[in-house]
């Protein structure tokens, strides 16, 4: 009986090895972002194919207008249908009424809003107009139409900071709507040079994030644990790194 308990492990143990040794090696996960950071987090699940690189080099690949336009095809009726880095195309912007059915995890919880919004006393309140005007609110609504006619703001960010205004572009890392990669590539993007490395910053006695510091008073920083709406996930972080902010303290 010892021995074929002993014959069934060795058994196990060598399937075990030769099931590690036919697995594809697993790569960094920065070297599997492909398309990460410039695609949205609404379309289908299906995986990607064709060889990995980097962000900047899909992002490069954006340059020509055809190429744009040809991920517009692709995802034009997505949440966040644009890299974060390539210019917007003018004109309306998509509706998102499949954000309501989408199988998906939400990037945010609009259920009290909805709930407060939609409460007549609080739509006087607010002077916002009644119900049987307005209609209900919704988070993703088709009834109002917006326009891209800004391309990118990066020139503004630029501008603005080379005149000395202080700016802090914060990010949660469990956003799945913007994820702090792609916002992390547009900041690096600026050309400043680095002064703050990568370091991680401190909330109540403990790691909270991580952020770096450039040039020009421009600073970016990720918060651990938070989504799309970083108050609603970490409010406490968020009022700590945002009141430093204000005050002028290192964060």
């Amino acid at each position: 009986m010892l021995k074929q308990v002993r014959d069934e492990e060795e058994l196990l143990l060598a399937m075990e090895i030769s099931n590690r040794e036919q697995q594809p090696e697993i790569k960094l996960v920065e070297e599997e972002l492909s398309h990460g950071v410039v695609r949205p987090c609404f379309p289908s699940t299906k995986q990607s194919s064709g060889t990995n690189s980097h962000a900047d080099d899909e992002e490069a690949k954006l340059e020509s207008n055809a190429a744009r336009e040809a991920l517009l095809e692709l995802e034009g009726r997505a949440y966040h249908a644009w890299p974060l880095r390539a210019n917007v195309r003018e004109g309306i912007v998509p509706t998102w009424p499949e954000l309501l059915i989408s199988l998906t995890v939400p990037c945010t919880d609009d259920e009290v809003a909805t709930e407060w919004l939609n409460n007549e006393a609080v739509r006087e309140a607010i002077n916002a107009k009644p119900k049987n005007v307005a209609g209900d609110w919704e988070l993703c609504t088709d009834r109002i139409k917006f326009h891209h006619d800004a391309g990118s703001m990066m020139k503004y960010h630029r501008n603005l900071t080379l005149k000395g205004y202080r700016a802090l572009i914060f990010s949660g890392d469990h956003d799945m709507c913007v994820p702090f990669t792609g916002s992390e590539a547009w900041t690096r993007a600026m050309g400043y040079k680095i002064f703050d490395k990568w370091r991680p910053w401190i909330s109540n006695g403990e790691v909270a994030g991580y952020t770096q510091g450039y040039e020009n008073n421009l600073t970016f920083l990720t918060i651990k644990g938070a989504g799309h709406t970083v108050p609603e996930y970490k409010p406490k972080e968020a009022l700590n790194f945002y009141s430093r902010f204000l005050a002028g303290k290192a964060i």
